[in-house]
């Protein structure tokens, strides 16, 4: 049936909705959460097409591995088949090596406790029984030291070492003579010691004839004064015996007493203020 426009348009849309007069909010509130949930749906699509890396069409960063120069390693020279097959030849570590086990014997051999484990100690050096020691006397060495060292071949050494031991007595103990050994040691190539033999008796090496002081003379003041400031370093009282002078230095001689008393002979070197001989 053909619809009168003018008819349509006639009719007032009031009377299309209900109308309730008691409860017309509901309306206002239908409305409004319209409103809200378009400008939501607005507001996520804008978000999500500018911020970067969220949407569809957002291209991932590209990711730059981060370099740090590395120094090229050094060159090392190739070693031939000749040196890998090549063994450590004796003496390589020898003269430290055996002056270490001559001096480590010496100490050893030398000194009688009675505290035991001695002969042990003394087998393990020599591979074989060592020398009982004597009972009656109680001795420690008190310093040892190798002078000179000499190679003998095949891995073998002959040490001279100077040493000079304490001995107990009624008094007190009594400090010895310095004497002198030669002990033979034998290097290994791994760098093991063995000592070939029991200490054989060295002579020491021969000092050299003393030249002497010079002729003492007048000391000047200023040069006294100098020498007592150096030897104050010693917290003790220093006296001034004498000087002399030798090319352009002052050699004077003092005594200082320490805080127990004793009298230590000493000497000073002083350069001489003028240059010069008073």
């Amino acid at each position: 049936m053909p619809v009168d426009e003018e008819h349509f348009e006639s009719i007032p849309w009031s009377a299309l909705i209900p109308q309730e007069r008691d409860r017309p909010w509901m309306v206002y509130v239908a409305a409004a959460s319209l409103v809200a949930l378009m400008v939501g749906v607005l507001a996520a699509r804008s978000l999500r097409t500018t911020s970067p890396g969220t949407g569809p069409e957002a291209a991932p960063a590209p990711v730059v591995p981060a370099t740090t120069p590395v120094a090229p390693p050094a060159s090392v020279p190739p070693m031939s088949e000749a040196d890998l097959l090549a063994e450590l030849q004796p003496g390589d570590q020898g003269p430290e090596s055996a002056a270490m086990r001559a001096e480590w014997f010496v100490t050893d051999y030398f000194t009688e406790d009675g505290a035991g484990g001695r002969e042990s100690e003394l087998a393990a050096a020599l591979g074989r029984p060592a020398p009982a020691a004597r009972l009656d006397a109680t001795t420690y060495v008190e310093w040892a030291r190798a002078w000179d060292v000499v190679s003998e071949g095949d891995g073998r050494f002959r040490v001279l070492v100077a040493f000079r031991s304490i001995t107990a007595t009624d008094a007190g103990f009594r400090r010895g003579l310095v004497r002198g050994v030669a002990v033979r040691v034998r290097v290994d190539t791994n760098g093991g010691t063995r000592v070939v033999e029991v200490p054989e008796p060295a002579e020491l090496p021969a000092a050299p004839a003393p030249a002497g002081p010079p002729d003492p003379v007048t000391l000047p003041a200023e040069v006294g004064r100098r020498a007592l400031e150096s030897a104050s370093v010693w917290d003790g009282e220093a006296t001034v015996v004498e000087g002399s002078h030798d090319d352009g230095v002052w050699r004077v001689r003092i005594d200082v007493v320490d805080e127990a008393g004793s009298v230590w002979p000493m000497v000073v070197w002083v350069e001489d203020p003028g240059n010069r001989v008073p």
